[in-house]
């Protein structure tokens, strides 16, 4: 009996053992197949098209006229630049580079950069520059050459290399406080800037209106919206040489896409986005610029100059309703050369 009680109990403690090893063999399964497989690294996709303006930088004072907007962004990707009233089109290098001569209008000028491809893949940057023929970038002086004594010439020649390192640079907004020597204004993304003048030191040129007009320093007030042009200090605080009191600024909405043209009338084209799309209708105006691009050159055209099956860039004006057709460049012979 007693026997059969101990290989009674051996019996119990082996079915006991095999349960709780098979118990712990299929936990250890679960949590293995739970662990995460090790993968390679991601794979990189193909870089999306980026832009990056070099120059001029955002508030920049352009003091001649054409001047160079120059950047980069994926290579052989075209470019249009628009200012204010007018597009130009070019196409970045091997390496991505570009840059085109514009001309600006007096005041400030809205550029917005657009890179594009057939594929609709698209980026845009913008800045502000504002452009003054009057801004002196060097203190001028009645004393000729000859009479200038060394000390006056090694001013000069640290006056240069200190605006070589500083370029003159805008503020730009509606002026909210004004002291002695301090103008204070907040600017359209809602900036307080600061502006030193000195009233023997700033010219200030009212432009509302048809005709440029002198005035006095002491004739601005709060509420004027005013374009200051000098150099930054250490502090961000720009030492102020000239002041236009001017009209409020506003942004053109620019669009930029590669068009197919299905088909030409007289007014219009019909045309379908490269990358894919629902087909629309282009009518231009008369301010609309229609333009051949051959080369890196363009020349003017008319619309009756398009055929169906041609490319063309579109640049439209999205401020309002309807949308206005500010340029179109046929880059006809440029994408038989890709093809």
């Amino acid at each position: 009996m007693r026997k059969e009680l101990v290989w009674a109990g051996i019996i119990g403690i082996s079915f006991g053992l095999v349960i709780a090893f098979g118990a712990w063999r299929v936990r250890s399964s679960v949590v293995s197949k739970a662990k995460p497989v090790p993968t390679s690294a991601p794979q990189i996709g193909v870089e999306r098209n980026r832009i990056t303006i070099d120059k001029p930088r955002n508030l920049d004072v352009i003091i001649a006229s054409p001047f160079t907007v120059s950047g980069i962004t994926k290579p052989l990707t075209w470019v249009v630049i628009s200012a204010e009233n007018v597009d130009y089109l070019t196409q970045s290098a091997d390496d991505g580079t570009f840059s085109a001569n514009i001309e600006p209008k007096a005041g400030v000028n809205h550029i917005k950069v657009t890179s594009v491809n057939t594929q609709g893949d698209e980026s845009s940057q913008e800045v502000l520059a504002v452009y003054s023929s009057s801004f002196q970038s060097e203190s001028s002086t009645d004393t000729k050459d000859s009479e200038k004594t060394d000390s006056e010439t090694d001013k000069e020649v640290a006056l240069r290399v200190s605006q070589a390192e500083n370029p003159p640079k805008a503020y730009i907004g509606t002026i909210t406080d004004i002291s002695d020597s301090t103008i204070q204004i907040k600017s359209s993304d809602s900036q307080i800037q600061q502006i030193a003048t000195d009233k023997y030191d700033v010219a200030v040129v009212n432009t509302k209106g048809t005709t440029n007009k002198t005035v006095k320093l002491a004739d601005i007030a709060i509420g004027d919206y005013i374009v200051a042009m000098g150099y930054m200090d250490g502090n961000d605080v720009l030492d102020a040489k000239r002041i236009l009191v001017s009209d409020t600024t506003t942004t053109t909405k620019i669009s930029v896409s590669i068009q197919k043209v299905d088909s030409v009338t007289k007014k219009s084209l019909t045309v379908t986005p490269t990358a894919g799309g629902d087909a629309s209708t282009i009518t231009p105006n008369k301010d609309s610029e229609i333009m051949f691009f051959s080369e890196g050159k363009v020349r003017d055209i008319a619309l009756s100059d398009i055929a169906a099956s041609d490319t063309v860039i579109v640049v439209s004006d999205t401020t309002g309703t309807p949308v206005i057709s500010r340029s179109l460049f046929n880059i006809k012979h440029e994408v038989d050369k890709e093809e």
